[in-house]
């Protein structure tokens, strides 16, 4: 009698499943400020300092110095507008008080001059140039002057046609160019005018 074996195999499939559940994830916003840089102070040396606080002061003080060389320079202008024309020009030939307001009037801006320092080389030659220019206009006038009464003695006088050839031509204005070369800071000029000197020379201040 034969005996048969039976074989079976039971296959048990087992699923886990976590009870626990993730929660979703949220963004957490971050707030980055929108200011500016905040600047981290340099301490310098203070050799650096001081050349950079003497500059700054340089700087204030010739464009002061400038300013004040230009509004004289801006009355120059106006006056030699007057110069120019006809009327004064009739005036100053027929009333020596109007001559005289005139001459003092360009002497008080070569004063003015004057008393602005010449510390700096681009300031003193701006105060020169200045001067110079007051000075040509004070020998127009005495030309125009000297015309007049040239004019009435009879005498046909040669008139330069420009205001450097009557400069270059000398005549009258000697006084007024003495104060010129004062303010231009010339010891020549300070001697003719005081009558005194300096010994080595006063520089221009």
């Amino acid at each position: 009698m034969r005996s048969t074996h039976i074989t079976s195999s039971t296959f048990i499939h087992l699923t886990i499943q976590n009870d626990q559940t993730t929660p979703p994830s949220k963004p957490i916003p971050i707030d980055i400020p929108n200011s500016s840089p905040v600047s981290i102070p340099v301490a310098l040396p203070r050799s650096t300092t001081a050349i950079k606080i003497q500059a700054t002061y340089r700087s204030h003080l010739t464009r002061s110095l400038v300013r004040r060389i230009s509004a004289v320079d801006s009355e120059a202008t106006r006056l030699e507008r007057l110069i120019q024309s006809q009327d004064t020009v009739d005036a100053v030939r027929s009333d020596e008080r109007e001559r005289l307001r005139l001459s003092e009037a360009l002497m008080r801006l070569l004063f003015s001059l004057d008393s602005v320092p010449g510390f700096f080389p681009a300031v003193r030659d701006l105060r020169r140039r200045v001067s110079r220019r007051i000075v040509g206009l004070q020998e127009i006038l005495d030309a125009v002057v000297a015309m007049a009464e040239e004019a009435a003695v009879g005498v046909d006088r040669y008139f330069p046609a420009s205001l450097e050839e009557i400069v270059s031509r000398g005549g009258s204005g000697r006084r007024l160019k003495r104060v010129a070369m004062v303010a231009e800071g010339t010891e020549e000029g300070l001697m003719s005018v005081t009558g005194k000197g300096f010994g080595t020379g006063r520089g221009v201040m």
